[in-house]
């Protein structure tokens, strides 16, 4: 070609240069010199720096990151800058105004002579913008356009409607010679598609790629979504669904796809970025066990399978035993001590972090950017970056562009200048979300773009999406801070209806010359509003072929399963010699819906998560462990009568301390929770010794001892009871168990929501007279019982209906049959879902029993 070729965006370059890559394929070459075609801003950045190497006085010129930063200075250094919700939008907004200045070649005298708050304030931002550029002997990249062409360097420009003037101006000034696109004449009339949501246009497109593609493997098609920066996931994942469902498999890897989607996205949203940045974050303040428990199983931390499978299990028993937030260096602890109680080694994810918290610690108060991007260099290489070598190539890419963003900050001390670790995470952080990142994978047949443009070469298709009344041609789109007068005046084509319009009719004549089949789509409204076409799309038929419902991705995949045999099993094998049981729970799962009972023996259960503070059932075993204390010291009611009002706090307050240390033993919620929790206990405390003390006279017999074991069904049950005392009256007995949540009489029916009270019963039958929850709330304290003579729970301490049986004893054998036949069941292997009328409410396995709409009111079950 002999001479630079210069496109107006880095998106029409990159097309340009596969192009041209092509044709030397299909021409049989196989080795060309690298055609040398730029995006002209890159290009008048690289010119500007090769001055710089001949002239060492020329100004430096800010990188994208700096420029940015350097407007934040600006706006947070500005009169009312506190008045602002989002600073750093603000400097993007002015930042934006400066660029079309100059670009469109308003002189900065007429932006003075305009009135308004917003003009005055772009005026001082401008000049402060300027005055810290002279400061630190730099210029904007916006200010290259001011600067003379190069002598002697061959340019041409490919013409396109969306180059700026003064970039015309400049460009006509070097001699730059113009380069016309290719035409291919229209064979047939476009085609146009009305759909009936956002989603099913977008199915349309990608399913309308897929069936070309099939057709011809050299077909290729430009495709234009206005509002692709909007909906990148959902663009993603509707031509995913019809091009790409292999991505959407576990172990997809990194597969090649026969589309791209152009923009890129936030360099931030990548894996190894993303892992890096999440070690910065963590590795200053608190952390909370969510934001430790992704780090931990990140996959970036580990070194096998294996490893991943150690850090989940650490992750499940941190669940119980860890805080709600801590520091990075308190989790690892933690974790390490927990890994040594259950006799295993660490997981490698933890002994990465650790190394990598070492590098970081190393370095304290203010520093130089370029001594925190060296400390951060390390740290990532001995943690998340330490697997690089299975990284796949878009990962690679991520990386290395990482490697560069740091390499700009730290070039940047004198502009940045020292410190403090977390102000250089946060400058790290923005400028990782702000620079867009696109991995090169060539241009794939399917091009996806975002941008409203002439794509200047040809393609067999092109598809232009949003071509609706309301938003084509485009709404008006002024630039913020700029008079919307003085834009129209300049010819800032979205300041104004006409010129909108204008370029609209431009654009839809020059598709037409780019391919011979174009496809006009639009969709109505996400609430129901018909949106029709723009009258301004060309003529032609509706595509009554293309419309095809929009599909989760995970259809693709039902459609090449094979097809199963449906067996309706409801009987899991019966209770082997080497299974346990879970106690109570397994009985009260087994009444509750036979296929939670099997839920238990496959250790099924809902993944905890640390709460602020203490949980409700630490709490519950809490108030266990200080009324176990207390009735070890009091014995009898009596005793408690005779307790001054000093004894009994001091008491209380005995109970409390070491029920709160016991509990912190196994998990520390952290000080203030402790002290906190101290007056709350010792508050529910009190309130339930006064409803003891208007019992009638008891003896505690027993307290909570070692666990017995209750045989039922050929089963073994390990139980553990609060509480048995004895009524001198009569010597009955009377077995209670704490309660501190909500406590309703569920013991009863053939299938009780808790059969936990009738257990107790069997194993203590002898002269049993009652047995009752004690419910300790700060609410309402008292029991609910059932007992079989008046009198033994005051003030309301009557006789219960013993479930129509005449006595204690009577209701005693009925338990023994109910709690034998749910036994039975259990061990034979009954799973059927089956649920009493509220089970489902309180259950999490609805994923694995799969029943249909199981909280729905019309749902039928027994």
């Amino acid at each position: 070609m002999g001479c630079t070729v210069l496109a107006p965006n880095s998106e029409l370059a990159a097309a340009l240069s596969d192009a041209v890559e092509r044709l030397h394929v299909a021409a049989g070459h196989d080795i060309w010199s690298t055609a040398r075609i730029r995006d002209f801003n890159g290009w008048l950045r690289d010119q500007h720096a090769r001055r710089q190497l001949a002239d060492g006085t020329l100004p430096r010129c800010l990188s994208d990151l700096e420029e940015r930063e350097l407007w934040r200075v600006v706006i947070r250094g500005s009169a009312g800058a506190a008045d602002y919700l989002e600073p750093s939008g603000a400097a993007r907004g002015a930042q934006r105004a400066r660029r079309a200045i100059i670009e469109h070649g308003i002189p900065w005298a007429e932006l003075d002579a305009q009135p308004g708050d917003e003009s005055v304030a772009l005026l001082e931002w401008n000049r402060r913008f300027e005055l810290l550029c002279r400061e630190r002997d730099c210029i904007a990249a916006d200010q290259l356009l001011t600067t003379p062409p190069p002598p002697g360097e061959g340019l041409a420009f490919i013409e396109s409607p969306i180059w700026r003037p003064v970039a015309r101006d400049w460009l006509r000034r070097a001699g730059a010679r113009m380069l016309l696109a290719a035409v291919v004449p229209a064979t047939s009339q476009p085609l146009r598609l009305q759909a009936a949501s956002p989603d099913e246009e977008l199915a349309a497109a990608a399913e309308w790629a897929r069936t070309r593609l099939h057709a011809g493997r050299d077909f290729r098609a430009w495709i234009c979504i206005p509002d692709l920066a909007l909906r990148r996931r959902d663009v993603v994942d509707a031509f995913d669904a019809a091009l790409a469902a292999q991505r959407f498999s576990l172990r997809s890897g990194d597969s090649s796809v026969p589309y791209a989607i152009g923009g890129g996205t936030p360099l931030a949203d990548f894996p190894p970025v993303r892992a890096a940045l999440g070690l910065l974050s963590a590795a200053h303040g608190a952390l909370t066990f969510e934001a430790f428990s992704t780090l931990l199983r990140s996959p970036e931390w580990h070194a096998s399978p294996g490893d991943a499978c150690a850090a989940a299990k650490l992750d499940v028993t941190l669940r119980t035993r860890g805080a709600s937030e801590a520091t990075l260096r308190q989790w690892l602890g933690l974790g390490g001590r927990l890994a040594r109680e259950n006799g295993s080694l660490a997981p490698v994810a933890l002994q990465r972090l650790g190394q990598a918290l070492e590098i970081l610690e190393q370095e304290r108060g203010a520093q130089p950017l370029s001594r925190w991007v060296a400390v951060w260099v390390r740290a990532f290489e001995a943690g998340p970056w330490a697997e690089r070598g299975r990284w796949s190539s878009s990962e690679y890419q991520a990386a290395q562009r990482c490697r560069e963003l740091l390499a700009e900050l730290a070039a940047g001390d004198g502009m940045f200048g020292s410190r403090s670790a977390g102000s250089a995470i946060r400058l790290l952080q923005r400028a990782a979300r702000d620079t867009p990142f696109q991995s090169q994978t060539g241009i794939p047949p399917i091009w996806v773009s975002g941008q409203v443009m002439d794509p200047w070469l040809t393609y067999d298709a092109v598809w232009i999406a949003g071509c609706g009344e309301d938003r084509w041609p485009p709404p008006i789109d002024p630039v913020p801070l700029i008079p919307v007068p003085l834009q129209r005046k300049h010819g800032l084509l979205a300041a104004g209806a006409d010129t909108q319009l204008e370029l609209a009719a431009l654009l839809q004549s020059r598709w037409r010359l780019r391919a011979a089949i174009g496809v006009y789509s639009c969709a109505d409204a996400g609430d129901g509003r018909a949106i029709p076409l723009s009258p301004l799309v060309p003529p032609g038929p509706l595509a009554s072929t293309l419309r095809v419902q929009p599909q989760p991705h995970w259809h693709a995949l039902a459609a090449r399963a094979p097809t199963l045999d449906r067996l309706d099993d409801t009987r899991a094998p019966p209770f082997g010699p080497g299974e346990r049981t879970h106690g109570v729970a397994t009985l009260r799962a087994q009444s509750l819906c036979p296929f939670r009972g099997l839920a238990t023996r496959l250790d099924a259960a809902r993944l905890e998560r640390p709460t602020p503070g203490f949980n409700r059932s630490e709490r519950g075993t809490m108030v266990h462990d200080a009324l176990d204390f207390i009735w070890s010291e009091l014995r009898t009611s009596t005793g408690l009568a005779a307790l001054t009002s000093e004894n009994r706090a001091a008491l209380i307050d005995a109970g409390v301390g070491r029920a709160i240390r016991r509990q912190c033993e196994r998990r520390d919620p952290g000080e203030r929770w402790r002290r906190r929790e101290g007056p709350r206990l010792g508050c529910l405390l009190e309130k339930w010794l006064q409803t003891e003390r208007m019992r009638e006279p008891f003896e505690v017999e027993r307290l909570e001892q070692d666990a017995e074991v209750a045989r039922h069904g050929g089963l073994e049950f390990n139980i553990r009871i609060d509480r048995m005392d004895r009524l001198p009256a009569d010597g009955g007995r009377v077995l209670i168990d704490y309660k501190t949540g909500a406590v309703k009489a569920d013991w009863r029916g053939d299938r009780p929501d808790n059969p936990q009270l009738p257990l107790y019963a069997l194993l203590h039958p002898e002269a049993l007279v009652a047995v009752a929850y004690g419910k300790v709330d700060a609410g309402e304290s008292g029991f609910v019982a059932e007992a079989g003579r008046d009198g033994i729970f005051k003030p309301r301490g009557k006789r219960s209906t013993l479930e129509g049986q005449p006595d204690f004893a009577a209701l005693v054998g009925v338990w023994s049959r109910r709690i034998d036949a749910l036994a039975g069941e259990f061990a034979a292997g009954h799973a059927a879902v089956s649920p009493t009328l509220h089970a489902c409410g309180s259950c999490h396995l609805q994923s694995l029993c799969r029943i249909p709409s199981a909280l729905a009111p019309d749902t039928d079950v027994e």
